[in-house]
């Protein structure tokens, strides 16, 4: 991908990049500032104008004044010159509310086995778009998320057309998101898979390249794909550019995109629920955004389904109503408010004899012998890698540490190299990676959870949950981390024992 490339269109790719609705609709709330309440009538105005007819949906819940509020955010996977129906090709749900610490964000696996309402046989969620469109969805996700006596209330809906997508990624000032692996696809074998060609590294994503990122699905399973979608929203939250969003005088413009390039049911059109969410969202644009798995107990021999028991579906749920930021275990008592630095630890050393790793160094020294020449800052390489870890660059006839370049949001030019580790979870390929570059204060750095000192290192440490998913560390020239897979295999002492077991060549 080059930097200074413009974003190619390619509004055929974009039935699938679903994505975008939760952006729209989050970051268009949460622009909305305490004056910008009063333009409610002006938004209402370009809605009416720009927009199309209200979806009708008989089942939806409505919610009071203030209350909490659910968004189900559909997408197709329809294509153009499709003649067959179209199926959901993701369904996400966001949950806004006042009292908790965080936004919940939850992708439903469209494999997940159920029974549709009004038939006998068990299939796909997503099938219920085909039978029946959003009306016939939104009856059997709360049908899957309901346990007896706890009724799942969804409060709206809202139905993509993703052609919105790139404008609202590109009004952001695009993406700086942190890739974990090689992601390419050309068809040159005569498959029928979304072509997609991104190097691995954290680097800035516009137009196409992130569209192909989160529609990406060839080579993984659902819950990998539901965690890559979540893990973008959480970066694109986390973008410096996201707050031009906050200025009033930008509110018609996104009101405009949001009209124009999504449906939504008939409660969003009416000016005092229109008002309660916006006024909803005030308090949830400055709350981190939570991801929340979707659990699920196996799937069926061939691999054509996702099972999910009631226990497991109960927990996800509870999960997803009482959203939490994320915290540590060590910090997980305490009630640290969010402008609260992050908590420092005690000094501690680094277990080398941590179950699941194994010695890395001589393959490390071998890639930074290769790499270092390549970048003008020090390359620092681990020492221990997960047990059956590969170091994979994504093609045979490339290296396996990318070094490259990238551009921070002023302009400035910065040398990067990343070195990603392949790893087997359950029959599917999973990265997690090393990062350094010149870059100093990246998005992705913002806000760590708590700081520690290991070995005389300071580590930032970023948390989902209680499992770890970032570490990082910097010095007076660059900034290094250690990225956990999408689905954190990596446990906290393996995150912490890679981190710490860094080093130069030459050095002990």
């Amino acid at each position: 991908m080059s930097e200074n490339q413009p974003p190619r269109l390619g509004f055929g790719l974009l039935k699938r990049a679903l994505i975008a609705g939760v952006l729209i609709v989050v970051l268009t709330a949460a622009a909305v500032s305490s004056a910008a309440l009063l333009q409610v009538d002006d938004i209402l105005a370009v809605v009416e104008r720009e927009g199309r007819e209200p979806i009708a949906l008989p089942d939806i819940d409505r919610a009071d004044a203030g209350s909490p509020r659910t968004i189900m955010v559909l997408g197709s996977d329809k294509r153009f010159g499709d003649k067959g129906k179209p199926r959901s090709d993701t369904i996400i749900l966001v949950r806004l509310d006042p009292d908790r610490d965080a936004v919940s964000v939850m992708s439903i696996p469209r494999d997940l086995k159920i029974t549709i309402p009004g038939n006998q046989v068990a299939t796909k969620i997503n099938g219920a778009f085909e039978e029946g469109g959003p009306a016939l969805t939104l009856k059997t996700v709360k049908k899957a998320l309901s346990t007896p006596g706890r009724p799942f209330k969804i409060n709206h809906v809202v139905q993509i057309n993703f052609s919105g997508f790139q404008r609202v990624i590109n009004y952001v000032g695009c993406v700086y998101y942190d890739v974990d692996q090689r992601y390419f696809n050309d068809n040159a074998q005569g498959q029928n898979y979304a072509a997609i060609d991104i190097m691995p590294g954290y680097q800035r994503l516009c137009g196409q390249d992130s569209l192909d990122f989160v529609r990406h699905r060839h080579n993984d399973n659902d819950l990998v794909r539901a965690a890559r979608q979540q893990d973008f929203l959480r970066q694109v939250k986390n973008q410096r550019g996201v707050s031009k969003l906050k200025d009033p005088t930008n509110i018609k413009e996104l009101a405009k995109v949001f009209s124009r390039y999504l449906d939504s049911d008939a409660g969003l059109r009416k000016r005092q629920t229109l008002f309660s969410v916006a006024k909803l969202a005030i308090f949830a644009s400055s709350k981190p955004v939570r991801e929340i798995p979707f659990r699920v107990t196996g799937e069926e021999a061939d691999g054509a389904y996702l099972l999910a028991s009631d226990s497991a579906v109960k927990k996800t749920v509870s999960e997803f109503m009482r959203a939490r930021v994320a915290v540590s275990r060590s910090t997980s008592k305490l009630k640290r408010k969010p402008d609260r630095p992050a908590r420092k630890r005690r000094r501690s050393t680094v277990d080398r004899d941590v179950p699941g790793l194994t010695d890395a160094r001589e393959a490390g020294e071998d890639q930074a012998l290769i790499a270092e020449p390549r970048i003008d800052f020090p390359l620092y390489f681990p020492t221990l890698r997960r047990e059956g870890g590969v170091l994979d660059g994504g093609r045979s006839s490339e290296p396996t540490t990318r070094t490259y370049s990238i551009r921070d949001e002023r302009g400035t030019l910065h040398r990067a190299y990343r070195l990603p580790v392949r790893i087997s979870v359950s029959g599917f390929r999973e990265y997690y990676g090393i990062q350094g570059m010149t870059w100093r204060e990246p998005p992705v750095l913002d806000d760590p959870t708590e700081t520690r000192t290991v070995n005389g290192r300071k580590l930032s440490l970023y948390y989902d949950g209680r499992r770890l998913r970032l570490v990082a560390w910097k010095t007076d020239r660059a900034v290094y981390w250690v990225s956990n897979t999408l689905l954190r295999k990596l446990t906290n002492r393996q995150m912490l024992a890679i981190a710490g077991s860094l080093r130069r060549l030459g050095a002990k």
